[in-house]
């Protein structure tokens, strides 16, 4: 009975919809970390994270912050020396890249180019005529390096003393107890991980699952509604050993959903290993490079990125079973296909609502799930209780349908 039942799942023009609504997500959601990340400012932050690594290894060392310090030193000087030569720069009397800097923050434009007028038109021409000439030996602006080390430099300052970095509003008490010892007790601010590149893996695998329950409605809870229109499920009961024919397709959904997930899991998951951020799998989640805008991109776990990225797998395989479930009680208690469609519609959305709320900087403090609940490990907890709730309702109406006559 199983291999019967399992057989009406794979139908051809089902197959045939599910691959051309994955190739279209895949191009439209899907793409984004492979072919335009990093990008704009973040740029020049991977290309120095990159460099570090190749040079240092996956953590900083005193000595190697102070070669970087070193080596900055020496970039400002040269800008320091082509601003000075500049013509632009001598009518306007900028004397080193400091002043340069000042000068341009203090007269940038707020505006678009296209609300510009004509004074703040020719102070961006000027901004744009000096950096020209502020390009190392690689092409690469200095303007943009020196901002980069600006910023991290500020960074990791801010990791100087355990009590000014913890003693921020946005911490609890607990949070800055276990921080203290996660970030400083072993060091775990002296990671190279690049900003972001966490939240969006979280995002990526996001869009993953998502693309899985639109998937699921449509594969899996159709076959089994049909087999109802058909009247199979009459004649299947009018047999002892046709009365378990529920539990069999419990079953069988639940399998085909495991598989399901692993195959969307392990075919785009895997994509990742084509990418530049494979070199950093082995780093620790918390970093130097963390935005000083972002506070709460802290973790309190140390895992490595590969561990962390194994973890958010292990959410997306929990709440994809979970919907699973929730699908195969939709299909046991619809009638039709417009009943089940009403029914899917509705909590399909519920599903994404929850699946970003989880996966959104999961097992950071930025997570949203945490900062409701305050609770460690939330996002693990919550999906865990969703799949025992959803596949309770299958079992549970299978259990009272056994012994019920579809006849009657």
């Amino acid at each position: 009975m199983f291999t019967v039942e399992f057989k009406k799942l794979f139908q051809p023009i089902l197959l045939l919809v599910a691959l051309l609504i994955t190739i279209v997500f895949f191009n439209q959601e899907l793409t984004f970390i492979h072919k335009l990340w990093p990008n704009g400012g973040l740029i020049p932050i991977y290309e120095h994270a990159s460099d570090w690594q190749n040079r240092f290894g996956q953590t900083l060392e005193d000595e190697e912050i102070a070669e970087i310090e070193a080596e900055y030193v020496t970039l400002v000087k040269q800008a320091d020396k082509i601003v000075s030569e500049n013509p632009i720069a001598k009518k306007l009397q900028l004397g080193n890249y400091a002043e340069f800097e000042s000068w341009y923050q203090e007269n940038a434009p707020l505006g678009a180019i296209n609300e510009m007028n004509e004074e703040e038109i020719e102070i961006v021409k000027q901004k744009e005529a000096i950096e020209q000439d502020l390009t190392d030996n690689t092409g690469h602006s200095m303007a943009d390096q020196i901002d980069v080390l600006q910023k991290l430099y500020h960074s990791m300052k801010q990791f100087d003393s355990s009590d000014v970095f913890l003693n921020d509003e946005h911490y609890t008490e607990k949070e800055r107890e276990r921080l203290s010892e996660t970030l400083f007790m072993e060091e775990g601010w002296r990671n190279i991980l690049p900003s972001y590149l966490t939240s969006t893996v979280a995002s990526y695998f996001e869009n993953i699952l998502i693309l899985f329950i639109f998937l699921l409605s449509l594969l899996i809870p159709s076959v089994f509604v049909r087999d109802r229109l058909l009247g199979l499920q009459k004649i299947q009961w009018s047999s002892r050993h046709g009365r378990n024919i529920l539990w069999t397709q419990f079953i069988i959904g639940m399998t085909a959903t495991f598989l399901l997930i692993t195959c969307v899991v392990g075919f785009f998951g895997s994509l990742l290993y084509f990418t530049d951020f494979t070199q950093y799998f082995s780093n620790g989640l918390n970093s130097f490079f963390i935005d000083n805008e972002e506070p709460l991109l802290l973790s309190f776990y140390q895992w490595t990125f590969a561990e962390w990225i194994v973890n958010v797998v292990l959410l997306v395989y929990l709440i994809g079973m979970a919907y699973s479930g929730i699908l195969l009680f939709l299909s046991q208690t619809s009638q039709h296909y417009l009943s089940l469609l009403m029914k899917i519609i509705p909590v399909g959305f519920v599903f994404i609502f929850i699946a970003n709320r989880v996966l959104k900087d999961a097992f950071y403090l930025k997570n949203d799930l945490y900062q409701w609940i305050k609770i460690p490990m939330i996002e693990l907890y919550a999906s865990i209780l969703l799949l025992v709730i959803s596949i309770s309702l299958p079992i549970i109406f299978c259990i009272r349908q056994q012994n019920k006559d579809l006849l009657d």
